[in-house]
């Protein structure tokens, strides 16, 4: 780890007291990390480190994205995972075995457990994996820690509804599992008396903002990306003050640093962001010209072949449409996150496809209910091609939830097989009432701040 990289000195606190607090504690189970959601970023560099050749701590982590939809589905998902995982890893296997590194594990089990499961829990599977995979580790003393990540967590009660009952159950000597709550909104504190040394509660003070900044203003001055960040830094602080002026100061002069490195991805990337900033401000009238000017320099960059323009030129819309929403020109928003979500899906970038189909059909069922579905049609068919875990994690899942109501009420029977086989199989048979669920508890899809506010 390079000691005199601001990040790395913070990473490194946090597995000081990792080392101090938790290794030395064979008895815990369950270590519930409590973080700031800014530091979310730097925990999963924390874990992912861990997990990888260059970890430091004594114990072998592995990480999980694993997604939480329910507790009775939980355990068999992280097995499967797992198994997809161990397949994946032929080659580590083989050095291993190149570097006289004994490990047999038989997975076998676990497959059979996969393919025979009928709908129930694995969770006694699941911890009898950790532990077969923990003893055919190295060394006998090597502890094994399970790292949660969600991608997406469908409900944080039953998330620890899920931590109890393999609590309950008995997690093996040597098995930690690693979950991560936030200052000030804990969700998965578990009451220790059920559990008498086995939760172990952390929280490691960092000086994140101070350690970016610092990473922001090393290198070389002149060069124009150390210059913007340096600026954006300036920026940031003074949206903070509610300083315009200070604002505009270090914003022009980011523009003239990036304008001056002739790069245009990074140009355009300065409008964005300083536009960003002033949708703060919403009557500033340098806002538009922003948006674009901004516009044309990723439609130009993308033409020359810079790869990083056409990302902006996607967003450039997005936000032009937020724009022309937070101006209650309801029409001209639908229009341009229309030029969004179609921009994006040519170049398949399906996830922005989405939230632009999804802008426009809300925007549509709010102000414009006659071409809702229209919209919505349009939406559907866009997102026919993608993979399964596209569709649980993107927005599309609200989108084919209002469609499947309309399609229902014009009883187009093919179209409604389509959907309820689809998020059958993702959701299960109550797929309406689960999405539902999701939709109330998961935080809304946001352009720039103010977006969502005209109703």
């Amino acid at each position: 780890m390079n000691e005199h990289n601001p990040i790395a000195l913070e990473l490194n606190k946090i597995q000081r007291a990792w080392l101090k607090e938790v290794s030395a504690q064979p008895q815990q189970r369950v270590v519930r990390m409590i973080i700031k959601p800014e530091e979310a970023r730097v925990y999963e560099g924390f874990c992912k480190l861990e997990s990888s050749a260059f970890g430091q701590l004594p114990e072998v982590f592995v990480t999980h994205l694993t997604s939480f939809e329910d507790e009775d589905t939980f355990s068999a998902a992280i097995i499967k995972d797992w198994l997809e995982t161990y397949d994946n890893s032929e080659k580590l296997m083989e050095d291993l075995k190149n570097k006289h590194i004994s490990f047999e594990w038989n997975p076998q089990l676990y497959r059979q457990a996969l393919a025979n499961n009928k709908g129930e829990p694995l969770d006694t599977t699941l911890l009898r994996m950790l532990d077969d995979f923990r003893q055919a580790l190295p060394r006998d003393d090597k502890e094994l820690v399970l790292v949660l990540l969600p991608r997406l967590v469908s409900d944080l009660r039953h998330l620890k509804q899920w931590l109890i009952a393999l609590l309950k159950k008995g997690i093996p000597a040597g098995v930690k599992l690693l979950v991560f709550d936030h200052v000030g909104n804990e969700q998965l504190a578990i009451h220790e008396r059920q559990f008498p040394g086995q939760l172990y509660s952390m929280h490691v003070p960092l000086e994140l903002h101070n350690a970016i900044q610092k990473l922001a203003q090393s290198g070389n001055p002149n060069d124009p990306e150390i210059a913007l960040r340096k600026c954006l830094f300036e920026m940031g602080k003074a949206l903070q003050a509610k300083d315009l002026k200070l604002l505009h100061e270090w914003g022009q002069k980011a523009l003239d640093y990036t304008q001056r490195s002739g790069n245009k991805g990074l140009f355009a990337t300065t409008h964005i962001m300083y536009a960003g900033m002033l949708f703060y401000f919403k009557k500033d009238p340098l806002l538009p010209q922003l948006l674009d000017r901004g516009m044309r320099i990723a439609k130009q960059g993308s033409q020359q072949g810079d790869k990083a323009c056409l990302p902006l030129l996607i967003q450039f819309y997005g936000y032009h449409g937020a724009y022309a929403q937070l101006r209650r020109n309801f029409e001209d928003a639908i229009e341009w996150f229309i030029k969004q979500a179609r921009l994006a899906q040519e170049h398949q970038f399906n996830q922005q496809a989405m939230n632009g189909w999804y802008q426009a059909a809300e925007l549509c069922r709010r102000k414009d209910g006659g071409r809702y579905y229209t919209v919505l049609e349009e939406a559907y068919l866009s997102g026919l091609n993608l993979q399964d875990e596209e569709i649980s994690t993107s927005v599309y899942i609200y989108l084919l939830r209002d469609y499947y109501d309309y399609v229902h009420s014009k009883k187009i029977q093919d179209r409604i097989n389509n959907i309820d086989e689809k998020m059958g199989r993702l959701f299960g048979e109550n797929w309406k009432e689960e999405v539902d669920r999701i939709r109330k508890t998961r935080a809304p899809l946001m352009m720039p701040p103010q977006t969502m506010e005209e109703a």
